[in-house]
């Protein structure tokens, strides 16, 4: 399946309840397995460097990313030989930069394997984190890898010298509104967290906004969030140019995050995930829709989309999306006549083409 990528060159700069206690995986829990923690971190130095603090501090075993690298087998391979020495409580399990938080949970999360994930941390170093997010290669591994986490560590060298540390604390709850944020000071690692995983993973900031379940932090640092809600379908040249405005442009603050469900009127039968990750924006067909006549109120499925960013001005972005929705002339033309529209956006494959 082919995706729709549009990128803006642009530059720009940017808790909810944890479960404590046993670990349940379905019916398991973590007397059945043994303690596995993640870390993950875009910055190679820090992120081993807290991996290995973790292990100490617990008494756990410390794998490399090297060695996690190479699959889940392998983990539980080392798991079978060192896992039931005694005195071996848990594992620290470092992953590369590249690694897919998805996968990792799956892996940790099913039946079969022996470690249990019990927290998944996310190291940030904050000199490195504005860059990260203006990044067109970083920034999406990044976002990714804030959302799925338990547990946010944020290094830097002098917490209370940094002018960027509210901001970037009022950006990753925002982000990741369930997870626990540590800021790492002298060396100290995090307490235990326990989560769920085999239940589900943290919901990430844009899913809470879209179910009407975020509530925003007492301390922003001047990030918001707002929702997008629109029966009518985009225009789409007319969408183009809002977002050349608000991602190339930031008219309307600078927009970190934004992801949910949108509908283009020149592929009418289709609804797209919007996920929008720093200067790249991705839409991916997520299924076709039921054509006219088979009952489906086509008109009913339009956007509902969450935007997370530094100074945002929910107020003009979603006046500006509105004027991008099609006007009533344009939706009494029907579907047949918005196939004709000019669209710039990437094609995806014929069988998802309105």
């Amino acid at each position: 399946m082919r995706m729709s990528i549009i990128r803006f060159n642009t530059m720009f700069s940017i808790k909810g309840k944890r479960m404590r206690g046993s670990v349940e995986r379905g019916n398991r829990s973590v007397v059945d397995g043994i303690e596995a923690i993640a870390v993950v971190g875009l910055c190679a130095a820090e992120r081993r460097h807290y991996a290995m603090s973790l292990a100490r501090d617990r008494g756990y075993v410390f794998v490399p990313a090297e060695q996690t690298a190479q699959g889940i087998e392998a983990v539980d391979r080392l798991v079978d030989l060192v896992g039931m020495t005694s005195g071996v409580h848990g594992f620290v399990l470092e992953y590369r930069e590249d690694t897919d938080c998805a996968e990792i949970i799956g892996a940790l999360s099913a039946p079969d394997t022996r470690a249990v994930l019990t927290d998944l941390v996310c190291v940030l170093d904050l000199a490195c984190l504005h860059g990260d997010l203006d990044s067109e290669e970083r920034a999406g591994a990044l976002i990714s890898q804030i959302e799925f986490a338990s547990t946010s560590a944020l290094v830097t060298p002098d917490p209370a010298g940094s002018g960027g540390i509210e901001e970037a604390i009022g950006l990753i709850e925002h982000l990741a509104p369930e997870a626990s944020l540590f800021l790492r000071c002298e060396g100290a690692v995090h307490k235990p967290v326990c989560w769920q995983f085999g239940h589900r993973p943290p919901a990430a900031g844009w899913t809470a906004i879209l179910n009407s379940e975020f509530r925003p932090p007492a301390q922003t640092g001047g990030v918001r969030a707002c929702r997008f809600e629109q029966a009518r379908p985009f225009h789409p040249q007319r969408l183009q140019a809002v977002l050349r405005a608000a991602i190339g442009e930031g008219c309307w603050g600078r927009i970190v995050r934004s992801a949910g469900f949108a509908k283009l009127a020149s592929r009418p039968y289709v609804t797209a995930h919007w996920d929008q990750a720093g200067t790249l924006l991705t839409l991916s067909p997520l299924s076709a829709d039921p054509l006219p006549g088979g009952g489906a109120e086509l008109l009913a499925l339009g956007q509902d989309l969450a935007f997370i960013g530094s100074g945002l001005d929910g107020t003009g972005l979603s006046e500006a999306l509105d004027r991008a929705v099609l006007t009533d002339a344009e939706l009494l033309e029907g579907p047949m006549a918005w196939l004709e529209y000019h669209d710039e956006f990437p094609e995806w494959d014929s069988a998802h083409r309105g």
